[in-house]
């Protein structure tokens, strides 16, 4: 009896070394997977290379003045005098990790930029800050006094991320054209949105096709009922400020109300809306690895919001200089701050 007992001791011993084996065998093989699914992460999902430096040149000379009828609606044809000598070259060290992209919403009858904005993303910090452009700021195109939001009947998406670069001496890495339609789909597929209108919108235009009524307060928005409040500039006292104010909180509700696990299964619907409605010059691995690093952002918290500073002197917007340095300094696309003269503000008396 003993010995059997000594038997069937060793033999648990070894059915028990077996089995550390097989689990020992089981995390190792995990292991290895997780190892290299990491290293095919590391080598395919890869911050975009945009450079370290960027070379600004402060107010270039102004070239002739374009001759086709101008689209701006500034009542101010006129070509601006070309500054006596081109300033000096100027070279900036980029922070690391910082990317920009410049948001363009189309949805203007007359072929202009709708929508406006700068997004900044600190993928170190986790931090992103979103900068509307008033659509009736005023910039000089090919010597002439226009609309920044015209700059896309004249050149397209190229044309508007070249004169917010030139104009805020800042890179644009990528634009991304978005019709407004894509956001009606959105809502829709993801079953509404909630969200806080601002003001009691009444506003009817059949020239447009518009007929806006909703009224102030917290309340879930359907797609149509979201594009007409994201659309409304006449319902505000300070015209599109106003609105770009409510179409900035409205995205930061938007992707929150999107990015969450019961829209999983509709990742593949909502890429097809987002792929009909967009036209953009960033590489979809790009887009893949900001998403990668936005996972984890709160974007309560880490989402900042702003609008460029100007001035309204019918029928334009003049930006203010120093503010407008002063908003694009805190933004930390640069490792120095940006001096006065690299900015190219366009005013009218010039």
């Amino acid at each position: 009896m003993a010995y059997h007992g000594k038997r069937s001791a060793r033999s648990r011993a070894s059915s028990l070394r077996k089995a550390l084996w097989a689990i020992y065998w089981v995390i190792f093989a995990l292991s290895l997977v997780v190892v290299v699914t990491y290293a095919a992460f590391k080598l395919f999902i890869t911050p975009p290379d945009v450079g370290d430096t960027q070379v600004i040149v402060p107010n270039p000379p102004v070239t002739e003045p374009v001759r086709d009828p101008d689209p701006s609606g500034t009542d101010d044809p006129s070509p601006s005098p070309s500054p006596s000598e081109p300033v000096e070259e100027l070279v900036m060290h980029r922070t690391e990790g910082v990317f920009t992209c410049l948001l363009i919403g189309t949805d203007d009858g007359n072929g202009n930029a709708d929508t406006i904005m700068l997004g900044v993303f600190d993928t170190g910090k986790k931090t992103a800050s979103l900068i509307s452009i008033p659509r009736d700021t005023l910039v000089n195109i090919g010597g002439r006094n226009s609309k920044i939001n015209a700059t896309y009947a004249m050149g397209g998406l190229q044309l508007v991320a070249d004169t917010v670069a030139s104009t805020l001496a800042i890179p644009v890495d990528y634009y991304l054209g978005v019709d407004l339609a894509a956001f009606a789909a959105i809502v829709d597929q993801i079953g509404g949105v909630w969200f806080t209108v601002p003001v009691d919108m009444d506003y009817d235009d059949p020239t447009q096709n518009l007929s806006i009524h909703v009224k102030a307060g917290y309340q879930w928005l359907d797609g149509k009922t979201a594009l007409n409040v994201l659309r409304c500039r006449n319902c505000y006292s300070d015209a599109d400020i106003g609105r770009s104010q409510t179409q900035r909180d409205f995205l930061a509700a938007l992707v929150k109300q999107t990015v969450t696990l019961s829209n999983v299964t509709k990742v593949t619907s909502l890429m097809k809306i987002v792929s009909t409605y967009m036209d953009t010059d960033m590489p979809v691995s790009t887009m893949v690895y900001f998403a990668t690093q936005a996972i984890g952002m709160d974007l309560g918290t880490s989402l900042t919001s702003g609008v460029l500073p100007g001035d309204w002197v019918y029928p334009v917007i003049e930006l203010r200089d120093q503010e407008v340095l002063d908003l694009v300094n805190s933004l930390g696309i640069y490792e120095e701050e940006l001096p006065l003269g690299a900015l190219n503000i366009h005013h009218r008396t010039q």
